[in-house]
């Protein structure tokens, strides 16, 4: 009988840990909602210097997984706007959707010429897979530092947050060439080496999604600052973007500008 019991005690499956159970949580979630052929969301950014607001933009992204097309438009300030395309490797930016046309660039080929002339690294939160990209780390242990759940509240009331803090120079070695490059170079920037991704779920997908991520100082400001010595170095410049995905509607194909 004794020899039973231990035997018994000695297979019985062990329990998952708490980390393990947030891991499995947010994997399921990130592969539901990266599975849909597309889907669309709200987006909200903040520029800031410092901690102080510079500038805001609202506006909507669309997300086509399945084909890798993806569209952000935005209103800055209440009065600019732009537009941004990417499909696959190509990348397209403009004010206005016909104004799309012919502005496509190869962000291999940005890459390989001037990795800090990604727009992911000069204007991140342009590009619609960034954040989905960083989220993307669910997928690779050795890229996920950090992961914990955070009980928050508003006027709707409390809510579970999920903060995913992520390695992006690990990341990086995971992704195809093009995110790999911008991957590396933000891991280089000040405050880019690690990216905490705040995630909220619903239904089992992801709900809400939220970074915040540096912006590069140009090299031309870098030069002049360094030239001033005797001058306060400037205030690290920032940008949270925000998604709110809504899946009661479904978007119209993007079609890829020429």
């Amino acid at each position: 009988m004794a020899v039973f019991l231990a035997a018994g005690c000695a297979s019985s499956p062990t329990m998952p840990t708490a980390t393990q159970q947030v891991h499995s949580t947010l994997l399921s979630a990130y592969h539901r909602t990266t599975a849909l052929s597309a889907t669309t969301a709200s987006v909200n950014e903040t520029v800031e210097s410092g901690t102080d607001p510079v500038e805001t933009a609202q506006g909507a992204v669309t997300l086509e997984f399945s084909r890798k097309r993806g569209e952000t438009q935005l209103t800055i300030n209440n009065t600019d706007k732009v537009v941004v395309l990417r499909a696959g490797d190509i990348f397209f930016e403009a004010k206005t959707q016909s104004g799309l046309n012919g502005t496509g660039q190869n962000l291999i080929q940005v890459g390989r010429q001037s990795p800090q002339a990604m727009p992911q690294v000069q204007a991140p939160g342009l590009d619609p897979f960034q954040l989905t990209t960083l989220m993307g780390a669910i997928d690779w242990n050795d890229s996920i530092l950090n992961m914990e759940p955070v009980v928050t509240e508003d006027a709707t009331g409390q809510h579970t947050e999920y903060q995913l803090t992520v390695s992006t120079a690990k990341l990086a070695k995971h992704e195809p060439v093009a995110d790999q490059t911008w991957l590396t170079t933000l891991s280089t920037q000040p405050g880019g080496a690690e990216i905490t991704v705040d995630a909220t779920l619903s239904q089992g997908r992801i709900q809400t999604l939220s970074a915040h991520l540096p912006i590069a100082t140009p090299q031309a400001a870098t030069k002049a600052a360094a030239s001033k010595g005797a001058l306060p170095a400037p205030q690290a410049m920032t940008i949270q973007v925000a998604l709110q995905f809504n899946y009661t509607q479904q978007p119209q194909p993007i079609q890829v500008p020429s």
